[in-house]
């Protein structure tokens, strides 16, 4: 499990992502940039559902895209992101974005 320094690197750098418009968020367009396999990384918040947490999860099996939950509550998320709604899962569609998070996430430099 990545300690907190980790995530709020990783967190970071999702927002950093978010400025240059490279994050889809919400669940369903999630799934729809799945389908067109535009997603290099999806994140999914700790606090969202088992419903949706076991949807995205199958979604990226099927897709085989990389899917990292996140211990992070849905409400911080939206926060992190400028919203207003607390959104339970986003998609990086950027390959450097998305290498980045997963370095840091997996513990490697990044």
């Amino acid at each position: 499990m990545a300690d907190n320094n980790v995530i709020s690197r990783a967190l970071g750098m999702l927002g950093l992502a978010m400025k240059a418009g490279k994050v889809v968020i919400g669940t369903e367009q999630v799934i729809a940039y799945l389908k067109k396999s535009k997603l290099k990384l999806v994140l999914l918040s700790g606090s969202s559902s088992e419903g949706t947490k076991k949807k995205i999860i199958y979604k990226c099996e099927f897709y085989h895209t990389p899917v990292s939950v996140l211990a992070i509550e849905t409400d911080e998320l939206g926060r992190l992101l400028g919203k207003t709604y607390t959104p339970a899962v986003v998609g990086i569609t950027d390959e450097n974005f998305s290498s980045a998070i997963t370095k840091l996430l997996s513990g490697e430099n990044a």
